[in-house]
């Protein structure tokens, strides 16, 4: 007989009843021009997605079936709602927005938050959403009520203050003793990061940072919830009409001055033995995790190179047709960890971050993106990323994948690349 759940932490009674209209908007939609500065929550690429304002419902939930815990709330609410949605498209009617925390021992709650209103832009469809709990919502006269025009752009006046969790000296002998244990035979691949602490002159933005990530990395899933935000190059699960896929990145070049590697650098990345392992790791975890959830499971025949600004990845896509009843929020429970950010085996490198680590992950690495009422949606992994810790404070986490083979200080200069999208992004320049 299975544990019972953990009570979840509602915002509205359980037998809260959920009013759902989405409308057609006609006119031409420049999204990423009305991330309002009131902005709870966001999900944006190529210049679509979604964005929201306020708060109608959400469910908070800790321990390791937070997954469970607040996908039964939001089943439970969706089972409930009354929607009138004219446009219906793959992101309109009721859309529960959601960031959780990577370990089940962590502090932090993970959340599933349904918004009072929701922008979204779909396959060029402009739309807005609202919600009511036990009452009709009111449409504004205008949807720029809602959501006006974003904030106007200035960068940062003064320089950030930045401090490491470590020195480079310190950090790069972590690495060395993650390695060592992996050559012991303690683990095969373990995943290490490395926190930094930033001071901002001027108060913090969510709706800048935002549009600067999103214009910057429009290839990235960009997204924000409660604390979390950033722009991530991993696609955890989405699901789809029944099929399931996922983007595997293990495996990881810079590139100087946010360009790209000379085709003679990236034959030798992809040819790297290191590099290659440990993708392979990442991938092979994905598949094994699938096989109970999924059927005809299909694997990119070679790993790809994706390439962002300042830094190439080893690629693999993978999809599967889902077994009946299985949602979006069920299948990133089941990856999450995947080998790209813990390692393998799962529970033996999960130890040995536990030891070398020395704070909870909170929402780094962790599940954070969207579903919708029949349980399809889009869960990428919070990397790219900064927690929100105060009006003028983030702490920025990245990391990378440890082998036999990996070296320290290579290794350091990954985390440090992998910081530079968002010290971007709080600066408002090109430096990093």
């Amino acid at each position: 007989m299975s544990a019972p759940l953990t009570r979840p932490d509602l915002s509205a009674p359980a037998s809260a009843t959920p009013l759902v209209r989405t409308v057609r908007i006609e006119e031409p939609m420049d999204l990423l021009g009305h991330v309002p500065a009131g902005v709870s929550g966001a999900w944006l690429r190529h210049g679509q997605g979604l964005v929201a304002v306020g708060r109608a419902w959400s469910v908070r939930t800790t321990g390791p079936d937070r997954f469970a815990a607040a996908s039964a709330a939001f089943r439970e609410l969706a089972s409930r709602a009354r929607v009138d949605d004219e446009v219906r498209v793959r992101t309109s009617g009721l859309i529960a927005l959601g960031s959780f925390s990577y370990a089940g021992t962590s502090e932090r709650p993970s959340t599933l938050l349904v918004p009072r209103a929701l922008l979204g832009v779909h396959d060029g469809e402009a739309f807005l959403t609202v919600v009511g709990i036990d009452e009709e919502p009111e449409l504004p006269a205008s949807w720029r009520d809602l959501f006006p025009s974003s904030p106007v752009d200035v960068p940062a006046a003064s320089p950030l203050e930045l401090e490491a969790d470590h020195t480079p000296d310190e950090y790069q002998a972590l690495v060395q003793q993650a390695v060592g244990e992996i050559r012991s035979g303690a683990a095969e691949k373990v995943v290490l990061s490395e926190r930094t602490s930033v001071r901002t002159p001027e108060p913090l933005s969510p709706a800048l940072l935002l549009t600067r990530l999103a214009r910057a990395y429009p290839s990235t899933w960009v997204y924000h919830l409660e604390d979390v935000i950033g722009a991530s190059p991993e696609m955890l699960a989405q699901t789809e009409d029944g099929r399931v896929f996922s983007r595997v990145l293990a495996g990881s070049r810079p590139a100087a001055d946010d360009g790209e590697l000379d085709e003679a650098d990236r034959r030798a990345f992809r040819a790297d033995r290191k590099e290659r392992s440990e993708h392979a790791y990442a991938v092979d975890s994905v598949v094994e995790r699938l096989e109970d959830l999924a059927a005809e499971i299909e694997v990119s025949a070679e790993p790809f190179v994706l390439r962002l600004p300042g830094l190439e990845h080893l690629a693999s896509d993978v999809s599967a047709r889902l077994h009946e009843g299985v949602t979006s929020l069920d299948v990133a429970a089941r990856l999450h960890p995947s080998a790209a950010v813990s390692g393998t085996p799962r529970e033996r490198a999960d130890e040995i971050i536990a030891r070398l680590e020395p704070h909870d992950r909170g929402g780094y690495a962790a599940p954070v993106g969207w579903m919708d009422a029949s349980g399809d949606g889009q869960w990428a992994i919070a990397l790219r990323m900064a927690h929100l810790t105060g009006e003028r404070s983030a702490v920025l986490q990245a990391g990378g994948g440890l082998v036999a083979a990996s070296d320290p200080v290579s290794e350091h200069a990954e985390a440090l690349a992998k910081c530079r999208p968002v010290l971007r992004a709080l600066r408002g320049d090109a430096e990093a």
